[in-house]
């Protein structure tokens, strides 16, 4: 719900515009993009578990990285297979579950575009918001950011 009412919110801003200067993705694609950024992230700290957000999880990872590879984004490919082993080196609740984990793990999403291309820094930065704000909710749902506020299973 949270990348819903965020992708909403970057309708507000010229998101299809940003991509297409940077040369990314074209009309509806960045949108979807956002809500599928803030999906990913959303269901991230739970993919250290055998579950049914890390099977989500992995195929749209796996979907993400074809696309990234048949478009010849070799570089964008490799930095997201890296970063979506990461949870299964850890135990259940652990650093994926931190606080600090929200704004940490995304932070490639700004930063490998900074070191490759001013024009592609812009859309990052919407893509970062949505992710942050993916994994936000998954923390607020799991009780972790306000401790009266928790969804049971």
């Amino acid at each position: 719900m949270a990348g819903v009412g965020y992708a909403l919110v970057m309708t507000a801003v010229p998101v299809e515009r940003l991509a297409e200067y940077a040369q990314l993705l074209d009309d509806w694609q960045a949108m979807a993009a956002v809500f599928v950024v803030a999906m990913l992230f959303a269901l991230f700290p739970d993919v250290d578990t055998n579950s049914k957000a890390q099977d989500i999880f992995y195929w749209l990872v796996f979907v993400v990285d074809v696309l990234l590879i048949w478009n010849g984004y070799l570089a964008a490919a490799a930095f997201l297979g890296l970063i979506a082993m990461l949870p299964i080196l850890a135990h259940h609740r652990g650093w994926t579950h931190a606080k600090w984990a929200m704004f940490v793990v995304p932070l490639p999403i700004v930063l490998v575009p900074l070191l490759y291309s001013d024009t592609l820094l812009p859309i990052a930065v919407v893509y970062y918001g949505a992710a942050v704000t993916g994994y936000f909710s998954h923390l607020l749902l799991d009780g972790l950011i306000w401790k009266r506020f928790r969804i049971k299973n």
